[in-house]
């Protein structure tokens, strides 16, 4: 890669200007200056000193009545991967705009090598497992599925069309409850 200047190279890294400049001086990341002086900085240097892989715990309930699981998970997680980061979650497998999942996200796109480690596959998502996993080998990393069971395809395309079923039943129930809502407050006017 060129060299680029400071504004690009922050928003191509995720580092504040400050932090980019001392990593400069202290030789952490290639620079040079342009003929105005401006400091032009070199980002793969930088992505290829920064191998050092970081191991990630990912941990997800569906639903925030499933809590005590969430914390049993985490509690785990941290009793196999004490220095491990643990990233928690509520939200649907199929909901992509779950914040740690996104910052995930984040972080592989930028090119950090993270080993995620997940209860079982269906934790970090429903769908797209395979994608993710792509994303993470391409930085050097893995995915670490602490539960390997295997299963035959016809059984996992049963498992995917009833995780999908179930999705579709619980929205269904949740529009039904909020139509309920609407009926019953008076402060509505009814048509």
């Amino acid at each position: 890669m060129a060299y680029i200047p400071l504004r690009k190279a922050v928003e191509f890294l995720g580092l504040h200007p400050h932090t980019l400049r001392k990593y400069a001086d202290e030789g952490k990341i290639s620079h040079i200056k342009n003929e105005a002086g401006q400091r032009l900085y070199d980002v793969e240097s930088y992505r290829r000193g920064a191998t050092r892989c970081q191991i990630v715990c990912y941990c997800r309930v569906s639903s925030a009545k499933q809590r005590d699981d969430l914390a049993r998970q985490v509690e785990f997680m941290r009793q196999q991967y004490p220095d491990a980061e643990i990233i928690k979650d509520i939200g649907s497998g199929l909901n992509f705009k779950r914040k740690g999942l996104q910052a995930l996200l984040v972080r592989l796109m930028r090119g950090d090598k993270l080993t995620i480690v997940i209860a079982c596959r269906d934790r970090l998502c429903r769908f797209g497992f395979e994608l993710f996993q792509f994303m993470v080998e391409q930085n050097g990393g893995e995915i670490l599925v602490l539960d390997r069971t295997t299963y035959c395809p016809e059984t996992e395309l049963t498992a995917d069309l009833l995780a999908i079923l179930h999705v579709f039943s619980c929205r269904m129930h949740g529009l039904r409850s909020i139509a309920k809502k609407i009926k019953e407050d008076p402060s509505i006017p009814k048509l």
